[in-house]
């Protein structure tokens, strides 16, 4: 499972970096790499997300956490991030870079669009990959067993 915690601290991390920046005077075009650490943080945990509802059935198997502990974990990281968006987005309008801050979330919900679509498709071909190789192994353990077995019967008839 994708580390959600460290998702997380980058995420405020970057968040603490831009508003430092943006304070001393910079121009929001000048952080760019906080801006990309933010978001490359925010697309880590809706790719948990997606993971999580798309997991294979091994891992729902013999997973350490709960159901339970995982949509937390999931939902807590979900609004903190929506959180600091608010404050950043605040934050660069009473800046006066609030234009910036627009132009870049319409660029990034085109981008976004298809990145969720694509990593949708790509976790439930990884979850029919796995439940194949899963069920497929049990197959043969249970013809390998009844072979065994037949295997034993007919060596102790002879």
């Amino acid at each position: 499972m994708i580390e959600i915690a460290a998702a997380m601290s980058m995420a405020v991390s970057a968040f603490n970096g831009i508003k430092k920046a943006v304070e001393a005077g910079r121009e929001a075009e000048d952080v760019v790499g906080y801006f990309s650490r933010f978001f490359d943080a925010k697309e880590t945990i809706v790719e948990a997300s997606q993971y999580n509802n798309n997991a294979p059935l091994v891992s729902k198997l013999f997973t350490g956490k709960s159901v339970e502990a995982q949509a937390l974990e999931i939902t807590a990281a979900k609004h903190k991030t929506q959180q600091l968006e608010k404050e950043l987005r605040e934050f660069l309008i009473y800046s006066g870079q609030g234009q910036f801050y627009e132009d870049m979330i319409r660029e990034r919900r085109n981008i976004r669009e298809a990145r969720i679509e694509e990593a949708r498709l790509k976790a439930a071909r990884n979850k029919f990959i796995m439940d194949s190789f899963f069920i497929g192994s049990i197959i043969f353990a249970i013809i390998f067993v009844i072979g065994l077995f037949v295997s034993f019967i007919v060596s102790s008839k002879i």
